[in-house]
């Protein structure tokens, strides 16, 4: 998804061109399963992480080109809205101490955009969801950024769809709004993290990330405010699965299961999840006939339309060996660089810990899990979840007494050097409930006024204090 498409318009034609080469590529993958033909061995980390740009009084800066241009590093890269970019990070072998190596990384890296965008008279924020935008902000002809593709997938999308896109959001207050575009995707800001595994563990570590994404969502949430409505605590999961969804009115009416999901069942091999992709339209056909088959191409730029939570990725290392990986999607951007590697932490060591659980990570009826995920999304700690097993609890009191021994413990077996310092950061955010979006709740409660709460949210982030012990927004 990241790279241009050259086609100005699709026809027919393009899309029977497409689903033949997603077809030989698809054959060509199953031979990669049946021969068990990935890197066994490698355990890398990688992460992307999605940033708000700012101006001095707190309200959307639609420079993200050239405050891309201004730092000169690939790494960098726009998003839909021209007031987000994204720093697509290093990639590091998990080992020793590979959360230092990330933090070191990404505040490198970090620091290369702030100094860029102070240089332009604006300033970065970390935000599930940028709450300075209004829907003057959402106009795709002054905020949509200048690339082809994202021009493209908004009149692909629209096109599948026919019909506008429409937000609904029931949370402390009630959210509805109508688009005829793509650009309500743009309010959803986030931390996308890489976990490359052995082959014979990718199955357990699919279910053991799909447990630790509904998990962490409460412990991370930072999304709670949405054009000037209070709604679900982490409500980037609602915008997501909403803005970009392209059934017709009858695929709804026939339940067809839209692009952004947690998942329809447990699986038996990764496997399924690409076989499954032929359940969903290819919105970007573009054909390219000098790609061989080996190249997964087709496969790849299909796979990267359906916007699974727990995203499985096929990839080729350096020597030319495939590998498997999966992208954790749920957590959001922020609040500040320590509460962001914490939180990567805490997915991983989760994620590692679980998967030891074994059958038992697929015991719990699917639609339970799923059920819970959009209830801790909604409600955040103020809820109830299962573990594995199939027990039942408040939330906080699974994440304190299951949750993040299991992670200690994963970490620590895997020789992870001072992975309790970023734990500690959690269990101290659970313990007190102070999360991003409390305090963003809190401070839209007293002052009402989003572009304030956006230069009073970042002048404590630089701060680099995790949000449990930021001010009160009243003192």
């Amino acid at each position: 998804m990241g790279e241009e498409i050259q086609k100005e318009h699709f026809e027919l034609a393009d899309y029977d061109r497409f689903q033949q080469r997603l077809e030989q590529e698809t054959v060509w993958l199953r031979s990669l399963f049946a021969k068990g033909a990935f890197d066994n061995s490698s355990r890398m980390l990688g992460y992307e992480l999605e940033l708000c740009l700012a101006d001095e009084g707190g309200n959307p800066s639609k420079i993200n080109s050239r405050v891309i241009e201004a730092i000169g590093n690939p790494l960098f890269t726009t998003e839909l809205a021209r007031f987000n970019m994204e720093i697509n990070g290093n990639v590091f072998p998990y080992r020793d101490d590979v959360f230092g190596r990330i933090e070191t990384d990404l505040a490198a890296l970090f620091q290369q955009a702030e100094d860029a965008a102070g240089e332009l008279g604006s300033q970065i924020g970390m935000f599930g969801v940028f709450p300075s935008v209004t829907r003057e902000h959402l106009n795709p002809d002054t905020y949509m950024t200048e690339l082809h593709r994202y021009k493209l997938l908004n009149r692909q999308l629209l096109n599948m769809r026919g019909r506008p896109v429409h937000l609904h959001l029931d949370g402390e207050e009630q959210l509805d709004i109508e688009k005829q575009d793509v650009m309500l995707e743009a309010l959803a800001t986030s931390l996308q993290i890489h976990i490359q595994v052995p082959f014979n563990e990718i199955v357990p570590t699919y279910h053991a990330g799909l447990w630790s994404s509904m998990l962490i969502l409460a412990a991370s949430a930072n999304s709670p405010l949405v054009l000037g409505k209070c709604c679900w605590q982490e409500s980037r999961i609602g915008i997501f699965k909403q803005s970009v969804d392209t059934r017709n009115r009858q695929e709804v009416e026939d339940h067809i299961v839209p692009r952004v999901h947690l998942g329809k069942r447990y699986i038996e091999s990764l496997l399924d999840l690409f076989e499954d992709n032929f359940y969903y339209s290819p919105i970007l056909p573009e054909v390219l006939d000098e790609r061989p088959i080996e190249d997964l191409h087709h496969l790849a730029l299909h796979n990267g339309t359906i916007w699974r939570w727990v995203r499985p990725i096929i990839s080729r290392n350096r020597d030319g060996r495939y590998h498997l990986r999966l992208e954790l999607r749920v957590v959001p951007s922020g609040p500040t660089l320590i509460d962001t590697v914490a939180n990567l932490v805490f997915y991983v060591g989760l994620t590692e810990g679980l998967k030891t659980l074994g059958d038992q990570l697929t015991q719990v009826p699917f639609a339970t899990l799923d059920t819970d995920f959009y209830r801790a999304a909604r409600e955040g700690l103020d809820t109830r979840v299962h573990w594995p097993d199939g027990e039942e609890g408040a939330l906080p009191q699974i994440l304190l007494e299951r949750a993040l021994p299991l992670a200690r413990d994963a970490l620590e077996t895997a020789g992870i050097e001072d992975s309790d310092r970023w734990l500690d950061i959690i269990e101290a955010r659970i313990r007190t409930g102070a999360t991003g979006s409390s305090w963003i709740s809190r401070h839209w409660e007293l002052f009402g006024d989003g572009a304030r709460l956006v230069r009073d949210y970042i002048a404590q982030a630089r701060t680099n204090q995790p949000v449990h012990l930021w001010q009160d927004p009243g003192t």
